[in-house]
């Protein structure tokens, strides 16, 4: 973990994700990259600066979100933390991921819409997109999170894709960090039910084998695989909820996936680990 990226666009939703963010890197030692992305003409930063001059009010919001995110930086919330500042142009769907991959970031701490909101403020919003296609993990957090203690981490699967051992690596890293076990959750339902034995086979084949973390292995029955986690993490108490995400580029931006779903009406944060679609 030495690089999070958060981006940042001056909302309550930003600031959850900000104290999260800042939070986080005091406890693994991780550097903070702000990033804003301002909605610009094309190639706005390769224009020359007599023709940026044509449009002198994309010329102040960038002025203004450079001289507004140094302030963000140098808040109390950083204190102690490096913080990087990053204004970008286009649209902030695309600039996020793009960012993430060329530098290298371990996380993105993203804010976002919850059940209690309009249902569209989070389909088809950057937060989605990004879940959707960012190759680091997302940590999603609602507007009034506030991390105090991270000590009990839910990572729901089924348990049968390839990218599994991944994820649960990358989680063990991040879970060792917060001296936080690990619940790994299998969801039994009445359209994909699992007899016992074959459910805990999956189970015991996907917990790696090391003395860093604390798994914990179950099996929970519930009439739909994402209320089953929902149900799961209320009843223990978990702290967040790990999952994979698929990329989806086939489907629609309204079709919510199970992560996107869990996301939607949880109340803790979910961390996200992407799926590429198979070709």
């Amino acid at each position: 973990m030495k690089n999070i990226l958060i981006p940042y666009d001056f909302s309550a939703y930003a600031k959850a994700a900000a104290i999260t963010g800042a939070w986080l890197a005091k406890k693994t030692g991780a550097q903070i990259h702000l990033l804003h992305v301002v909605f610009a003409p094309p190639d706005w930063s390769r224009l020359p600066v007599e023709k940026q001059q044509n449009y002198p009010e994309t010329e102040a919001r960038m002025v203004d979100a450079e001289i507004k995110l140094d302030k963000v930086a140098g808040s109390p919330v950083f204190k102690g933390c490096t913080v990087h500042t990053h204004v970008y142009s286009g649209s902030p769907r695309e600039q996020i991921v793009q960012f993430a991959h060329a530098y290298t970031m371990n996380l993105i701490i993203m804010g976002v819409h919850g059940a209690g909101e309009s249902h569209h403020l989070f389909v088809g919003s950057t937060a989605q997109q990004v879940i959707r296609n960012a190759n680091c993990p997302v940590l999603s957090v609602k507007k009034n999170y506030n991390p105090q203690k991270v000590k009990k981490i839910v990572f729901a699967s089924n348990f049968e894709t390839e990218e599994v051992t991944d994820a649960i690596n990358r989680l063990k890293n991040i879970a060792a960090k917060l001296s936080a076990s690990v619940d790994l959750l299998f969801v039994n339902t009445p359209l994909n039910f699992y007899d016992t034995p074959s459910a805990e086979a999956r189970l015991a084949s996907a917990a790696p084998v090391q003395q860093q973390v604390k798994f914990n292995k179950h099996i929970y029955n519930d009439l739909s695989h994402e209320q089953g986690i929902l149900n799961f993490a209320k009843r223990t108490k978990a702290d967040w909820i790990a999952m994979m995400a698929h990329s989806r580029t086939r489907k629609p931006y309204y079709y919510l996936g199970s992560t996107e779903t869990v996301l939607f009406h949880a109340e803790m944060p979910v961390l996200s680990f992407r799926v590429p679609d198979k070709l």
